[in-house]
């Protein structure tokens, strides 16, 4: 009697450590991926972390940037300030994205078709100076940096729609600009007018 018992038990036992030992080896099914293009159609450079199934990491993108990427289905974009920490999701990858350019900023607008005029920027002084000229553009989202190194009484053209917020930035302004915050609630340099159209304009007042 003893014995049966004893054999049933070691059966038992066989059948659970096989049902598991099933289990743990079963393929796991594999998550589907998605090949599609990254743009970066913020207007600055800007920092990103991905994350998703099998998916983590930082990288950075240039102004208009493209990229092709492969990622899984459900991974995620975010702003990033350090490549490692997430600040605000941007979009999820679905399989509906496959072949398609999708955007660092999908809220952004197309840039409405206007009148734009030509205004010249002088550096009216004895010294040569590097300014950084940030744009915002009515009807696109973020915002343009140019880092332009300007000789005494040279100048920078630059053609810009009817309504364009004009900054030469600071220092503090710049690292604010770079961050992913925005600068244009404080006073323009210029707001851009029709009546500006070849004008030559004195940076430093």
């Amino acid at each position: 009697m003893k014995a049966t018992v004893f054999l049933m038990a070691i059966l038992l036992l066989s059948s659970v450590i096989s049902t598991t030992f099933a289990q743990d080896t079963a393929p796991k099914e594999a998550v589907a991926r998605v090949a599609f293009t990254l743009k970066n159609n913020l207007g600055y450079h800007r920092m990103f972390r991905a994350e998703g199934p099998g998916l983590a990491y930082g990288f950075t993108m240039n102004r208009n940037e493209s990229t092709p990427k492969n990622w899984p289905v459900g991974g995620k974009l975010y702003f990033s300030k350090d490549g490692e920490t997430t600040d605000g999701l941007i979009f999820t990858v679905t399989v509906d994205d496959a072949g398609k350019t999708l955007l660092t900023s999908p809220k952004a607008t197309p840039h409405a078709t206007g009148a734009t005029v030509t205004v010249r920027f002088r550096n009216n002084s004895l010294l040569p100076h590097k300014v950084m000229l940030i744009t915002y553009k009515p009807d696109e989202a973020g915002n343009g940096t140019q880092g332009i190194m300007l000789l005494p009484y040279s100048n920078t053209t630059q053609t810009l729609p009817v309504g364009t917020k004009v900054y030469f930035a600071d220092s503090e302004q710049v690292d604010i600009v770079m961050s992913g915050k925005r600068i244009d609630e404080g006073k323009p340099f210029l707001t851009v007018r029709k009546e500006d159209n070849g004008k030559t304009v004195n940076i430093f007042r």
